[in-house]
This record gives structure tokens, sequence and C-alpha cells, in this order.
């Protein structure tokens, strides 16, 4: 079969596929060419490129099956139109994915809790000793979206000696007892949550109701001198209050994974800004997780020479 990744971003998703699909053909490509090289593949993998309805209907695509749980580029009633099946790898499969991002989550909130982007200046202009950084332990965290990222990170900050909420779209009888949190809230009482957490970590997907979500209200609504951290999508956070918060002083920083357009445009000031840390996009990129992953999509991908039936399918 002829496989195509769809982008060149995450490129050592490439050996890992070849040496579990030996007999079949696995090919990155670029964004632009994406239409031109579904019209001869089977299978198209799309990382972070969106899927559009034109580029399905033009193919001979049979399976859209996605290295992860992020589905929100792919057109699904086009594919399913097409009778090209689409498929993930759940969190809950993927568990080396989540607690991968919620490692890189708690790296964030160290790194912009101690400034590290200010303190790497200091090595040629001094003084040592600086800058004044902020301990862990003992603050306030609030983290939004508590899925399997969400939880594994909650463990994580309350053994750090943290006190933790959370906001959980639907929030579930005895959770909060079960994790250690102090409380759980539905999306409702968001703002309400907002001023009282030193941390606020948004581990969220994208869906309607959370792209944008972190907007100038929400971050006048966090507490002065709070650190803000994203390891979920991009696209819950606007960019430019962020900036200002920042700017403003309102934020003491901020720990980012992932951007709202990804690759993020090198002029991005967030890149650049003393008290942001930034990653690309990594949380979930280690060697465990992409074993784990790779494994998965590769035993899909025979189901569907066999003829069988295909896991964790999304139409």
């Amino acid at each position: 079969m002829r496989i195509i990744k769809a982008s060149h971003n995450f490129p050592d998703m490439i050996p890992v596929l070849k040496s579990l699909l030996p007999h079949d053909e696995v090919t990155a490509v670029g964004e632009e060419e994406l239409a031109a090289a579904c019209a001869g593949a089977q299978v198209l993998i799309p990382t972070m490129a969106r899927v559009p309805g034109e580029v399905i209907a033009g193919s001979s695509l049979r399976l859209i099956q996605q290295f992860g749980v992020g589905l929100e580029g792919v057109d699904i009633p086009a594919a399913t139109a097409a009778g090209v099946a689409v498929c993930n790898v759940p969190a809950d499969v993927a568990t080396f994915n989540a607690e991968g991002t919620a490692e890189q989550a708690l790296l964030l909130m160290l790194a912009a809790a101690r400034r590290f982007t200010s303190a790497q200046g200091h090595f040629a202009a001094g003084p040592w000793g600086a800058p004044l950084g902020r301990a862990l332990m003992g603050g306030r965290a609030l983290i939004v979206g508590l899925g399997k990222v969400g939880r594994a990170l909650a463990w994580r900050l309350i053994a750090l000696g943290m006190k933790v909420s959370a906001v959980k779209a639907r929030p579930e009888p005895g959770l909060a007892a079960e994790l250690g949190l102090e409380r759980l809230a539905g999306p409702d009482e968001l703002m309400e949550l907002l001023p009282r957490a030193e941390f606020v970590i948004a581990a969220l997907t994208a869906t309607p109701r959370t792209v944008g979500l972190f907007d100038a209200a929400a971050f006048a609504a966090m507490a002065p001198g709070a650190v803000f951290v994203n390891v979920g999508r991009g696209s819950v956070v606007v960019e430019s209050a962020l900036l200002a918060a920042l700017g403003a002083g309102r934020l003491a920083g901020a720990g980012l994974d992932v951007f709202a357009r990804e690759p993020v445009q090198p002029d991005n000031p967030l890149l650049t800004h003393p008290r942001v840390v930034a990653m690309p996009h990594t949380g979930g990129v280690t060697a465990q997780s992409f074993d784990q992953i790779s494994r998965e999509v590769a035993a899909n991908i025979e189901r569907l020479k066999r003829g069988e039936p295909l896991r964790h399918r999304a139409n």
C-alpha cells in the first residue's frame, strides 16, 4: 500500500512506521502536494495538515488514519460520503502520549515559574543568583480540560505539594475525591476559578466551545502574576490577548507547546518574548509514545489490507 504522511513535520514517524510496515511505501509530502499525492495513495496520516473535502473526493484513499487523537482538520462528512474510513488512536490507547504531554506541561510550568528564558541571559550579562523565580510547592493550579492529559498532570502536581482544581466539560461524581482535587467544576464556573489559581494549564481539545476560550476576558480574570500553560490545542488561545496580558504585566509568564497556527511563523512575537517558554508541539513526541502509536496505526493498516473491521473509527 502507498501510505502518505501529510507534512514533513514529526519526521521520526517515518522510520518507526517503515520498520512496522516493511512491505508498504511510507512517504512524507508537503501540504501543498497533498492533493496530488492522495490521488495515488490508499492511506493518509494527516498529522497537522488540513484534509478538505476536495482532497478526499479526488483521491484513491481508503483510510485516513491519524497518528494520535486530533481529527479537527479532517472533513469527516466528506470522507464518509466518499466511503473513506477515518480513524485515530484515542488517548486511553496511546497512554504514553498523554503521560508525555503531562510531563511537558510540568516542564513548561517549571520553566516559566523559574523564568528560564530570562535566566539564560544572566550567563553573559549577570548577575548570578537571578532572576527570582517561584516554586510550585504550595501553589494553586487550575487544570482546564480533565481528559487523560489533565488527569496525568493532576496527580503529578499534587505529588509536588500543589493545591489542584480542574474544569471538565462534564464533571463526574466522585472524580475530585479520586484524583485528590480541591474542586472539580464545569465550564460555566471557569471565570470564577481563574482568579484563584497561580498556574492555569489548558489541556483542551479543539471544539466549537473551546476555540478562543482564553481571550482577553479570561486573561483579565486570572490572578495578577499568574502563569499560563497550554499543551492542548493552540486554537483555544487568542494569541493577541495573551501577548497583551504579558505586555501589561498581568501574567508572570507563559509556557506554550502549541500555537494557533502550526508550524508557527518565525516572527511570532511569542517566540521571543522574555517571559515565554516555547516548544514546537513536542508534548507527545517521545520514543515510547511513537512506538505505541505506530503499532496501533500499523495494526489498523494491516486490518485494512485483510478487509477486517477497523479500530477507533470516527465515521
